[in-house]
């Protein structure tokens, strides 16, 4: 490899890794649960004659921008809160970790997105309690969120 493609290659890397920190890895478990449904969604499109169309592509696209917004917004969130709550005097008490929230919520829609997939290829691939388990944690997570709204 070129000298100067690794100099590029370093600072491109580094300079990412700087500016995302610790949320670098929210965006790749987000990024690779985004790829392997838009994989599987194409392959079960395949496989069961589906027809893929602009419109429905586009659609998707769109889909999956939002959810990458959602963590970008989930980050600053992370930021602002605590320091805007800081400024104004009050004291929160307790971290609280939007952009974490966010991440683990759009990786098990996706994954559960994924197994549905792989199972309308071909059932034998997927086991349902898999999927069962996806969306147990999903349905705990919601009552949970909606436990916390009650409270307040």
């Amino acid at each position: 490899m070129d000298t100067r493609i690794k100099w590029i290659v370093s600072i491109v890397t580094g300079t990412a890794a700087t500016f995302f920190g610790q949320y670098g890895v929210f965006f790749v478990f987000v990024g690779v649960a985004i790829a392997f449904d838009c994989i599987t969604g194409l392959v079960k499109a395949k496989a069961t004659g589906e027809a893929v169309t602009s419109a429905k592509g586009w659609r998707g696209f769109w889909r999956k921008i939002g959810l990458l917004v959602g963590l970008s917004f989930g980050i600053y969130l992370d930021y602002a809160v605590p320091l805007l709550f800081g400024r104004a005097g009050i004291k929160l008490g307790v971290e609280l970790p939007f952009a974490l929230v966010i991440c683990c919520y759009i990786v098990l829609n996706e994954s559960i997105s994924i197994c549905e997939n792989l199972y309308a290829i071909n059932p034998e691939i997927m086991p349902k309690w898999i999927v069962g388990l996806l969306k147990g944690s999903k349905n705990r997570i919601d009552s949970r969120e909606q436990d916390k709204t009650d409270e307040m």
